[in-house]
């Protein structure tokens, strides 16, 4: 009976260890090593996860992922602009959709500005695809291909 109780509480123990190292708090709640919560604040750590993913399917040098995560950053923070330019757009297409009879017109007003602003992006796109590009060898930039190739969003059939 005594051995029941101390490997339930070892891996009690164990639990609690290692929810508190992965930053989830108890049952969720309480900031985590890495600052945040638990609830809701894990896109950071997925988006780096994934990030990892890639960086070990292309088995790239210490050097090579700072340069693509500093390309990756500095084409976050120029997409960051657009974020206020999106908000306004979601408005003007709920302001359509509830309007009692359907203005198309001011629909397409809203989203032509709107459009012309996303187009900015490609320039700082580019620039990042570059940085990219620089920093793989050739063999690095097929198996990143292919793993752009693969990806789940295609167009809609």
């Amino acid at each position: 009976m005594l051995g029941f109780i101390f490997g339930t509480l070892c891996l009690i123990g164990f639990i609690a260890v290692w929810r508190r190292r992965h930053g989830w708090g108890w049952y969720g709640y309480g900031p985590g090593p890495c600052g945040h919560s638990g609830r809701g604040g894990r896109s950071g750590w997925r988006r780096r996860f994934g990030l990892y993913r890639v960086f070990e399917e292309l088995d790239t040098s210490p050097g090579q992922e700072k340069a693509i995560r500093g390309a990756l950053g500095e084409l976050r923070a120029a997409l960051a602009g657009l974020r206020p330019q999106l908000e306004q757009a979601r408005q003007g297409v709920a302001a359509a959709l509830t309007s009692e009879p359907f203005d198309g017109d001011a629909l397409e007003r809203t989203l032509q500005g709107r459009i012309a602003a996303a187009s900015s992006a490609g320039p700082a796109l580019a620039t990042a695809l570059a940085k990219i590009h620089e920093a793989l060898d050739a063999d690095q930039r097929k198996r990143l291909a292919r793993l752009v190739d693969a990806l789940p969003y295609g167009p809609a059939v």
